[in-house]
């Protein structure tokens, strides 16, 4: 690729160059301006719609259960559901046939 020397060229080319560039770059900083507020007000009405959908849906949320309670809750560590009564009846009483002396 051959380099372009500058010193070479017309005065009128050499300001035709910096006269183009100066108008690339601001056009450039122009479009990425334009774009940032394009997406910036997009992201703006979603972020509008999704609050508004929210509050609608918690709006049907209350009206759907009006006696919900809000508070705060402690988790206790868990207890045996069931005790094993086998053992504090043999302590308590003899061994015996729960059947004997029923009539069939």
């Amino acid at each position: 690729m051959k380099r372009l020397n500058l010193s070479k060229l017309p005065w009128l080319n050499r300001l035709g160059l910096v006269v183009g560039g100066t108008v690339a770059v601001v056009a450039s900083f122009a479009i990425a301006s334009l774009l940032f507020i394009v997406l910036l007000a997009a992201g703006g009405a979603a972020a509008i719609w999704l609050w508004w959908n929210y509050r609608r849906l918690i709006q049907r949320a209350q009206q759907a259960a009006p006696d919900l309670i809000e508070g705060e809750f402690t988790v206790e560590p868990p207890q045996p559901l069931l005790e094993d009564q086998r053992s504090l009846d043999r302590r308590t009483r003899p061994h015996r046939n729960p059947r004997r002396g029923r009539p069939h």
